[in-house]
């Protein structure tokens, strides 16, 4: 296979498995009580694997993709995962340059705290009772624990 062909293919690829995974968000993760955020734990994890370019696509096609299921608010949340994946870019080169169980942490509870803050921000603002909810609780615990899953999962295939 030369290069060219291995290149498109790994492209229908991504967008295969980005396709799956808003099918999987939208579907059995938005309706459930779980509330965790695949495609912000996903661009938390490139960023901290220093893959940003990779980060910053996956970070606006899963936007879109899961930004079809409220069509009152399409572009938000792509715009929300953009913003927050250069915020962790920019941190990534300066303060997170190792991946120490507490720099995961830390990624994971304030990449989340910025997107929900974000999302408050961009959608109306409003209430301040949208941060004081078991959903944002569950999702703080989470997506650090996803990180640090993730990672440790791709160290020990290296």
């Amino acid at each position: 296979m030369n290069a060219r062909n291995k290149k498109i293919f790994s492209i229908i690829g991504a967008a295969v498995f980005l396709i799956i995974l808003a099918g999987i968000q939208i579907s059995f993760i938005n309706p459930s009580f779980i509330k965790i955020n695949l495609f912000l734990v996903l661009v938390l994890y490139l960023v901290l694997i220093k893959h940003n370019k990779l980060a910053i696509i996956f970070a606006w096609f899963g936007g879109i993709l899961t930004g079809t299921n409220s069509f009152s608010n399409l572009g938000i949340n792509s715009l929300i995962l953009l913003v927050v994946a250069a915020v962790f870019i920019i941190l990534s080169k300066t303060t997170f340059l190792n991946l120490t169980t507490k720099s995961i942490i830390l990624v994971g509870i304030g990449g989340t705290l910025l997107y929900h803050l974000l999302t408050w921000a961009l959608t109306g603002g409003g209430n301040l009772s949208y941060f004081f909810n078991n959903e944002i609780l569950i999702e703080l615990i989470l997506t650090p624990i996803a990180l640090k899953i993730s990672l440790s999962l791709k160290i020990r295939n290296v």
